[in-house]
C-alpha cells in the first residue's frame, strides 16, 4: 500500500536546544512521505529562527512561518492544523521528540486499524522521575465511537493529543482549541486554569468519529518533555475556593463544548454522552482532590502537565 501523506505540525517558541532535538527526530524518521509544517510563535531568540530556516533549506518537505508576536498556544497549534494538506496529521511540541521508527510504526497501525486516533507510548524526559512513572498511562484500544468516548472519559488524560488522526476531521474541530471563559484574575492564582483540559474537547470530537488504537511498543515511543508538578498549598484558603468555582465553570463549558464538537463531526452518540462525560470528569476530579486532602498527603498533584497530559504553562507555544 502506498504510504499516506502525513502532515507533521511542529510548534516552536524560544527553546533552540530542544527545538534542535525535535527537528533531528523528524529528520530521522524512516517514514518519508511527510509534509512538515513549522510554526514559531514569536520567538525572541534569533537562534530559533536560524534553526527553522536551515531546516527548510535542507529539506524540501518543510514549510514554515515566523509569527511576529506570540498569539497563544492554541493559535499556534490551530495554525499548523489549518495549513495541513496530508491525509493524516500529527503535532509535535518543540520540547518533545520521537524514536526513529515512530511514524512508520504508528501509521502502519493507523491504516490497519482504521481508528479515528492512533497513539504509541509516551516516555517522560528532562525531569527526574521514578522509573515506574516515566511511562505515561495508556488508553487501551477499542472500536466504535461509543466505547471509544466512554473509555476516554475513564482514561481522563490528554496524552493522546499527540497521536495521529485524519486531517479533515481535525480541521473541523480546530475551533474548539481555545481558552475557557473565566473571570479576569482567576488565572493569576492558578495560571493553568485557562488552558488545562481544553484539549479534552478536541479529543472527544475525534474519538466520537470512531475507535482508538493503542500502538504502544518500543518502536512507537514519543519522548515527552516533562515538567515539575504543580504544588498544592498545605492549607485550605481562598485560592482553593477559586479553584473549585473555576472547575465548576470549566466543566459546565466542557459539557457544552463536548456536545458541539460531537455535532460538528456528526456524532449523535457523542452529543448524547456529553452531559455524562462532563459530570463524571468533574466529580472524579473533585473526588481526587478531596481524597488527597483527607489523607493529608503532602505529595504533589500534577494539575497542569503530568506524564499523561499535553500542556503546561511553559509548553504553551
Amino acid at each position: 500500500m502506498e504510504p499516506a501523506l502525513v502532515s507533521v505540525g511542529l510548534a516552536s517558541y524560544n527553546r533552540p536546544q530542544l527545538l534542535r532535538r525535535a527537528i533531528d527526530s523528524i529528520r530521522a524518521q524512516s517514514y518519508r512521505n511527510l509534509e512538515i509544517l513549522v510554526s514559531d510563535n514569536g520567538s525572541t531568540d534569533p537562534e530559533v529562527h536560524e534553526l527553522i530556516k536551515n531546516f527548510a533549506q535542507n529539506d524540501h518537505r518543510v514549510k514554515f512561518v515566523l509569527h511576529p508576536e506570540n498569539r497563544g498556544a492554541f493559535f499556534n497549534f490551530c495554525w499548523l492544523l489549518s495549513q495541513a494538506k496530508g491525509e493524516y496529521f500529527i503535532w509535535l511540541a518543540d520540547d518533545d521528540y520521537w524514536c526513529d521508527g515512530f511514524l512508520e510504526s504508528l501509521m502502519a497501525s493507523a491504516r490497519q486499524s482504521g481508528a479515528a486516533l492512533t497513539y504509541g507510548r509516551a516516555s517522560v524526559v528532562d525531569v527526574p522521575v521514578a522509573e515506574k512513572d516515566a511511562i505515561a498511562k495508556e488508553m487501551s484500544s477499542t472500536t466504535g465511537a461509543f466505547s471509544s468516548v466512554l473509555r476516554f472519559i475513564r482514561f481522563d488524560s490528554d496524552s493522546i493529543f499527540y497521536g495521529v488522526f485524519r486531517r479533515e476531521t481535525g480541521q473541523k474541530l480546530c475551533g474548539f482549541l481555545r481558552n475557557w471563559r473565566l473571570p479576569v484574575g482567576w488565572a493569576s492564582d492558578y495560571p493553568f486554569l485557562e488552558y488545562n483540559f481544553v484539549s479534552y474537547v478536541f479529543l472527544y470530537g475525534i474519538l466520537a468519529t470512531g475507535g482508538f488504537c493503542n500502538a504502544s511498543s518500543d518502536k512507537t515511543i514519543h519522548y515527552v518533555g516533562g515538567r515539575a508538578p504543580f504544588r498544592n498549598l498545605p492549607s485550605l484558603g481562598r485560592r482553593h475556593l477559586v479553584l473549585l468555582l473555576a472547575y465548576v465553570l470549566i466543566h459546565m463549558q466542557m459539557v457544552v463544548r463536548f456536545a458541539r464538537s460531537a455535532f460538528t463531526v456528526g456524532s449523535l452518540i457523542g452529543a448524547l454522552l456529553a452531559p455524562v462525560a462532563g459530570s463524571f470528569l468533574f466529580l472524579r476530579r473533585i473526588g481526587m482532590i478531596l481524597s488527597q486532602r483527607l489523607r493529608k498527603n503532602p505529595k504533589n498533584i500534577e494539575l497542569s502537565r503530568s506524564p499523561e497530559s499535553s500542556f503546561d504553562s511553559s509548553d504553551m507555544q
